[in-house]
């Protein structure tokens, strides 16, 4: 989400704009987020304003945020969603606008609808924070379709993901495992971003011991290996037993723990193939980020994954079971030209700059100011 809003916030100065950013002195209770750190060590970007006011547990600074909302006297207010848990405070700091005298529209960011573990009052919060909302822009269509069930029948964009390109250019591969510390002799399908059970990690696992894949035994396959990049937000100890139970052990290359931005090319660039062998999803950042470097994907069907890559030939698509997945690495292994799948990647990826989208948006609150007027 940091990346996202940063570089947003960047493509809006650079369009001459002004950008202030209401922030979270804390967003989630410590029994509720299962990482290592809510906050970050890095520094806030240059010429970026911000200011800590939100606590999603302490009612009372909800009404001080939307004071200090209403007194910058904004043109329009975007509001970042992508849990139930955030709804009851985002939602009453946006009721409360209006009543404070801040006639901006309030334009909702919704990444996800539904949680990808049950919560409980999703449908009521849902709706709480959606019957306060202007306008409504969503990275995928199934996030739209979500809200029209929750009632949502207001002005509403789908929009794409635009690419992350703020981590630097591709890197020479051999440089990108030195920085690493991969072995260049081997090559690496990448399984990156936090390891959470909808995502799919032990259907991956399967598939590469299944006889679906039969690339991953050969005399070729054997200089393969599977290198997953991201911190656990769950027990890892199941994961870890699969790849012993497996015979995986030499073949997986764990390096569990947060990454920061600052060697995300390396894990991007050192990459054959980027898999996402999720169970469900909306969309992304992952996939964005392949985009920017060119990295092919192997991807399951489900939500906004299947609308960025379907017909592309930027990669492999496939069922989110362990055959489909298999099968699906098995045609990207054993391809004659991998070189055409980056080559799609590096075409498909103009489609998703970030000038558009941040026109776009401001077009709906524009959209929004009319019908409110």
């Amino acid at each position: 989400m940091t990346s996202f809003n940063q570089r947003l916030i960047k493509e809006w100065q650079d369009l001459g704009h002004e950008v202030r950013v209401l922030n979270y002195t804390l967003q989630y209770p410590s029994w509720l987020f299962p990482g290592t750190s809510q906050y970050t060590a890095d520094s806030a970007p240059h010429g970026l304003f911000s200011k800590r006011v939100l606590n999603t547990m302490a009612p009372w600074t909800w009404w001080q945020s939307a004071r200090t909302i209403e007194g910058w006297k904004p043109d329009f207010i975007l509001v970042r969603y992508w849990t139930p848990w955030l709804a009851a405070s985002l939602g009453s700091v946006m009721r409360l606008l209006p009543k404070l005298g801040c006639k901006a529209p309030r334009i909702l960011l919704a990444d996800n609808l539904l949680p990808h573990e049950s919560f409980p009052l999703t449908g009521p919060l849902n709706r709480w924070i959606l019957g306060a909302t202007d306008g409504l822009v969503t990275l995928s269509e199934s996030v739209g379709g979500q809200a029209a069930a929750f009632g949502y029948h207001g002005l509403r964009k789908a929009l794409k993901h635009p690419v992350y390109d703020h981590f630097g250019p591709r890197l020479d591969r051999d440089e990108a495992c030195s920085r690493i510390t991969l072995e260049p002799g081997f090559r690496y399908l990448l399984f990156f971003g936090l390891i959470r059970s909808y995502k799919g990690l032990d259907l991956l696992l399967q598939a590469l011991a299944s006889s679906d894949f039969p690339f991953w035994s050969s005399p070729e396959g054997k200089g393969w290996k599977l290198l997953v990049a991201g911190e656990f937000y769950e027990n890892p100890q199941p994961y870890l037993q699969l790849i012993q139970d497996l015979g995986l052990a030499d073949r997986v290359v764990l390096r569990t723990h947060f990454i920061p931005d600052e060697q995300v090319a390396a894990y991007f660039s050192a990459a054959e193939a980027m898999v996402l062998p999720y169970r469900h999803a909306t969309q992304s950042g992952v996939t964005q980020a392949a985009l920017h470097f060119g990295l092919p994907l192997v991807v399951t069907k489900v939500g906004g994954l299947a609308e960025v890559l379907e017909g592309s030939g930027a990669g492999e698509l496939c069922d989110s079971d362990e055959v489909s997945l298999a099968v699906a690495l098995q045609r990207f292994c054993t391809s004659a030209d991998h070189e055409a799948y980056r080559l799609a990647m590096q075409k498909l990826s103009e489609s998703y700059r970030w000038e558009p989208f941040a026109r776009e948006v401001i077009g709906l609150a524009q959209e929004a100011a009319l019908l409110r007027a």
